[in-house]
């Protein structure tokens, strides 16, 4: 081999020694964009999605004297101050566990938009079959039963109370019968039982209140 031949492989091998590392530049350079770009898709497509759940004071009571005649349980949502909140965007979760006495297993009741109808509840001494629990205790929006008033067909603001009426809307949101001393007693519902209450942001699945209930 002369030395001509022998500096033309000399100056090819440092030729591929400079192109491969360049190459590998290249190529990582690509592979980083290409993820860079994939996780960004990804994070502005998460982020877009993401509903702001309103902040709101909000407090849940049940009472056992409720009603025109004092005799009705009764459990009282009011909003206390905060961000106003359409009601069909709300969920209400209640979970109640019966004394081992009597041999009845935790309760759990749900109420929302779609599900708060009650037909035959007697609110003020007369039958009312339209309206939708908890609804809001409102005299200026009308009585129970008008559209302004029905659950999910309004704005929960600051101020307003919303209320199931008396015991035949609180054993809807329980998820038992409590109209009747007979029915509670199956139960052992009564004053100073202990109710866990949530009441969910349902765009946001966050939570606006979750809480031990004692009846009082």
């Amino acid at each position: 081999m002369n030395r001509q031949t022998r500096k033309r492989e000399k100056m090819s091998s440092e030729t591929y020694d400079a192109v491969s590392p360049v190459i590998g530049v290249m190529l990582m350079l690509v592979v980083t964009i290409i993820i860079a770009a994939f996780v960004s898709a990804f994070a502005g497509d998460a982020f877009g999605n993401t509903e702001t759940t309103p902040s709101a004071a909000i407090d849940v009571k049940m009472i056992s004297d409720g009603g025109d005649h004092r005799d009705q349980y009764v459990m009282l949502i009011e909003h206390h101050g905060g961000s106003s909140i359409p009601t069909s965007d709300l969920r209400i979760l209640s979970y109640y566990t019966p004394p081992a006495s009597t041999q009845k297993t935790m309760q759990r009741g749900e109420v929302t938009s779609s599900t708060a109808g009650v037909k035959g509840m007697i609110i003020h001494g007369e039958e009312v079959a339209s309206v939708k629990v908890p609804y809001l205790n409102d005299v200026a929006c009308g009585k129970p039963g008008d559209a302004e008033t029905n659950f999910g067909e309004y704005t929960f603001a600051s101020g307003d109370v919303m209320s199931t009426g008396g015991s035949a809307g609180t054993g809807m949101v329980l998820g038992f019968e409590i109209t009747t001393a007979e029915e509670r007693e199956k139960f052992g519902f009564g004053r100073g039982s202990a109710v866990d209450v949530e009441i969910i942001h349902l765009p946001s699945q966050k939570s606006l209140f979750s809480g031990r209930v004692i009846v009082q």
